[in-house]
Order: C-alpha cells, then structure tokens, then sequence
C-alpha cells in the first residue's frame, strides 16, 4: 500500500532523540517506529 499521506508532530527534544535513539536500535526509521504503533491502535469509530 503507497503512503501518501504526510503528518506533522511537534515533539520535545527529548522526545525526539528517544524515538531516534530506538528507531536506530531497531535499524529502522522513525516513521517506521510511528507506523508499527498505529497499527496497534483499536479499530473503532469515534
């Protein structure tokens, strides 16, 4: 499935390296890290 769509978050520095600091661990991206925990979120409507 193509990603087109594009989502800017604001993030404290400290909140930013530590996304970093796991995507690097993990040998992935951050947007990849982003996408794995929406996938875990529930499937219902709001």
């Amino acid at each position: 499935m193509a990603r087109t769509e594009k989502v800017i978050v604001r993030l404290t520095k400290q909140e930013k390296e530590k996304i970093e600091k796991y995507a690097k661990y993990l040998g992935v991206s951050m947007s990849e890290i982003i996408q794995d925990y929406i996938k875990l979120l529930p499937n219902k409507d709001c």
